[in-house]
């Protein structure tokens, strides 16, 4: 896990070593235990000048100086990477058959042997998370990649000159004029996040999961998806016992090469379905796992501390607990959200920077995180009819839903969310239409831009999948990457901690694609595999228990903080993008038994302290 930067002028022009050592210096919490950069105009063996790599170490495999980075190959190629490759030795081994030397035992020079090998087509041969850049001086291109789920980020500015890019997106921006993107700000309002290729920096973009461009020294840019979910082939007729039995192999499988590395591993551990598998699959190769719970002192959510306990003693992990008290809770808030890059409002910044913190102080440098088994193994409400409403909705096909459409004409969220199930998919976990449509004077005007600016970016799911498997497709392409794995990767980093998510490999993805949708979910339950696979790996009450989540009790933070938020949402009236929101109507005496208005508060409180630590 690491900080990559890169800068790629055109028409030959040179780069400055302060240019490319401003991005690497924004990104010094990523990886501080090397810097390197490589400018081609100092290196007899590139013979074009316009480019140069940074990067920032934390080092986990092979933890040597002769892996640090950027790093060369055959005085061809030099690449800067940031993740991990999991299967590494394997495709070690076989590009040894094929005649290619090593010099470390890294998996940064696997990478640069198999692009030599194999080109573009080399991620195929990958399994693992990775943003990465690779210049070959004989074909003059930058080669570009981000992993199949977006597990690493990966952002990009360009203009006439130059290309530049980084782990993330303050890098690209600083100094005076920097100016937010007005739609960029809206889809934050609107999901809680900032979805898509959009970035809150004007000029900024994300190279989406899946995805790798190749830019040439003119400046031409070619972009191409070299990876999809899976197709679900439905397997009417295997059993349940088995199709469980063949998804926990494949998940121990992954555990167990996700605790690769030459460094302290640790694991959050919630006493949820997702963490409670992982730390019962690595506790069978790894002794003394480092294990971390967190509870809030609200005393009106159930906690799951007692769970977690629980668990840490069968498995004899090395575990810390700690309660997180009301007092705490704008420290924390202000700590994650000055770690973010792009503003995020999901209360779960909270327990997942505490946790972090934490571990660092541990001295453990990766952390396993649940994240992505409620999309993989169907553990989401949302994807079924959990209510009447929803159950009815659910069973509206999609051409009566947009022929209803037609007939709505002052609600702009519900009549684009009639068209189309990434907008319902995206209300239903978060957001406030209310907050976006506020800068808009026109209702028509906001239905364009739902239906332009946001749909418009969506990835296009497949019509002939199943409803179950068209959700989880969403989930895994747009709310996955951009918030939850988001989020984990920027407050594990802002700890100098890589986060890893064994729930997210691709073979597990693969193999929970085969079943047909009624053996993940019923009308009435979730995770049905799932259960099948814990049974005997996880506390009773796990299985019988209701969904906790790994979300804060805003309300109560709100209430027991009521002079801080109240300042900073006031605060917003100073920002002149922001200046249509109406600010009261969150300070009179209903507003707190209002939930829609208690998660706007917070939407606004988060914006307010993330502009203010990162613009103003």
């Amino acid at each position: 896990m690491c900080g990559i930067a890169g800068i790629i002028k055109f028409d030959n022009r040179k780069v400055s070593s302060n240019e490319i050592s401003h991005c690497c210096n924004r990104q010094v919490h990523r990886g501080k235990d090397a810097a390197g950069i490589w400018l081609s105009e100092l290196d007899d063996r590139c013979s074009y000048q316009g480019i140069a790599l940074g990067h920032r170490r934390l080092s986990i495999i092979d933890l040597s100086s002769t892996s640090s980075q950027p790093m060369a190959y055959k005085e061809r190629y030099w690449i800067t990477y940031n993740g991990e490759l999991f299967n590494y030795l394997q495709v070690r081994k076989t590009l040894i058959s094929l005649g290619h030397e090593f010099r470390t035992n890294s998996d940064t020079e696997v990478i640069l042997a198999a692009y030599a090998q194999w080109k573009e087509e080399c991620l195929s041969k990958f399994n693992g998370m990775f943003a990465f850049a690779i210049w070959d001086n004989i074909e003059k291109k930058l080669f570009c990649a981000r992993d199949p789920l977006g597990i690493k980020p990966f952002y990009y500015k360009a203009d006439v000159e130059q290309i530049s890019f980084a782990s993330e997106s303050q890098a690209l921006s600083w100094g005076n004029g920097i100016s937010m993107n007005r739609e960029s700000l809206i889809a934050y309002f609107f999901a809680n996040y900032v979805p898509n290729n959009m970035s809150i920096y004007e000029g900024v973009q994300k190279l989406q999961p899946a995805h790798y461009m190749i830019i040439d020294t003119s400046g031409h840019i070619t972009m191409r998806s070299y990876w999809t979910p899976p197709a679900n082939s439905s397997r009417k007729r295997t059993r349940p016992e088995e199709a469980s039995e063949n998804l926990l192999h494949v998940l121990d499988q992954s555990v167990e090469s996700q605790l690769v590395g030459d460094v302290k591993v640790g694991a959050f551990l919630s006493g949820g379905f997702d963490s409670s598998m992982i730390v019962a699959s690595a506790a069978k190769h790894y002794e003394g796992m480092h294990t971390y719970s967190a509870g809030y002192d609200d005393g009106l959510q159930q906690s799951e501390l007692p769970v977690a306990a629980s668990l840490a003693q069968r498995y004899h992990t090395r575990h810390t607990e700690r309660i997180i008290r009301s007092d705490e809770i704008i420290g924390y808030l202000d700590k994650a959200l000055g770690g973010m890059s792009e503003p995020v409002a999901d209360s779960a910044i909270v327990p997942t920077y505490c946790l972090s913190e934490m571990a660092a102080a541990d001295s453990v440098k990766v952390l396993l995180s649940g994240t992505g088994g409620d999309e993989v193994l169907g553990g989401y409400s949302r994807y079924i009819g959990y209510n009447r409403a929803r159950n009815l909705w659910l069973k509206t096909p999609f051409a009566a839903r947009r022929l209803l459409s037609g007939v709505i004409r002052n609600n702009a969220p519900f009549k684009a969310r009639l068209q189309d199930p990434g907008i319902d998919m995206m209300l239903l976990s978060g957001g406030s239409p209310m907050l976006a449509n506020s800068y808009f004077s026109k209702n028509t005007d906001f239905y364009r831009y739902i239906t332009g600016d946001i749909i418009g970016r969506f990835p296009k799911i497949d019509p002939d999948q199943p409803l179950f498997y068209r959700h989880i497709n969403f989930d895994l392409r747009v709310y996955l990457p951009d918030l939850l794995l988001y989020t984990l990767d920027q407050l594990t980093m802002a700890n100098t901690i890589e986060g890893r998510v064994p729930l997210l490999d691709t073979n597990l993805i693969k193999e929970s694609y085969q079943y047909i949708p009624d053996m993940h979910v019923s009308l009435d339950q979730t995770r049905l595999l799932m259960r099948l696979m814990a049974k005997g790996r996880v506390d009773d009450r796990t299985l019988n228990g209701k969904k906790q989540g790994f979300s804060g009790p805003v309300r109560h933070w709100i209430a027991q903080n009521h002079d801080t938020f109240r300042e900073r949402i006031m605060a917003i009236r100073d920002i002149d993008m922001l200046k249509r929101i109406n600010t009261d109507v969150y300070f009179s005496e209903k507003s707190m038994s209002d939930s829609m208005l208690v998660s706007e508060m917070f939407i606004l409180f988060c914006f307010s302290t993330w502009y203010y630590s990162h613009i103003k």
